[in-house]
């Protein structure tokens, strides 16, 4: 499989393929699906052997978004299994070449994967320029999924720097997000997921008496609508 620097070198240097067939294309975009579908089934070798051929192909004919995608996909991959900084070095590649690409959503997905690879290594102000980064496209777009996906990890980060006021409004955010938009893919867990991580600072002693009590009124206000949704929930 091409390393990122391996991957950048074949870029520059190896002339496209005189004629990609479409077939050809799409098959290697079917290939990343499949690599999606694996990965989220936890069958690993069979993922990386999907992302591995659509990046060689997407390499060869340098198709800047395929390669992006196939990146992407590689990246999340080695995320799963715990392999952080191989994740991030994916992404940091994925987002290098999506950049200056129409692929937007491709793009912010790139920033969304380096941002929390960051986050899991600790690399807190790069986490926190990426997922910031990501954010804004994600807004743009109007995904609210990864929205709140990357206000999770802000709010997390926040906290470690002991900014309890920005990480209150990034999960307050989220909150109003999962009880207004009954449509979003697993709601309650992410409403127990931020719920928790209020309550989780609410115990910081560095908060001070004020941010404590404020954090004890959104677990109340909001605790409370989530005991609703779960109960109309399991009426449906």
């Amino acid at each position: 499989m091409c390393s990122p620097c391996q991957l950048s070198h074949l870029l520059a240097t190896q002339p496209a393929l005189v004629a990609s067939s479409p077939d050809l294309t799409g098959a290697r975009y079917v290939d990343i699906h499949w690599g999606q579908q694996y990965c989220q089934r936890g069958q690993w070798e069979k993922a990386e052997n999907k992302f591995a051929t659509a990046l060689a192909y997407f390499a060869r004919s340098q198709d800047l978004i395929g390669v992006g995608k196939s990146l992407n996909g590689l990246s999340a991959l080695y995320f799963e299994q715990g392999s952080h900084s191989r994740s991030l070095t994916y992404s940091q590649a994925a987002a290098a070449i999506l950049e200056d690409t129409a692929a937007k959503y491709e793009y912010a997905i790139a920033l969304y994967q380096l941002g929390i690879s960051h986050c899991e290594l600790q690399n807190i102000f790069p986490a926190e320029q990426s997922l910031e980064k990501a954010l804004t496209q994600f807004c743009q777009l109007s995904n609210l999924e990864y929205e709140n996906h990357s206000l999770i990890y802000l709010g997390r980060i926040y906290a470690q720097q002991h900014k309890f006021l920005f990480a209150l409004a990034c999960y307050e955010s989220v909150l109003d997000s999962l009880i207004v938009n009954p449509f979003l893919e697993n709601r309650r867990e992410m409403l127990s997921t931020v719920l928790r991580a209020v309550a989780e600072l609410s115990q910081q002693h560095k908060a001070g008496k004020a941010m404590s009590m404020a954090l004890q009124s959104v677990l109340e206000e909001y605790g409370l609508a989530a005991y609703h949704l779960q109960v109309a929930t399991h009426r449906q």
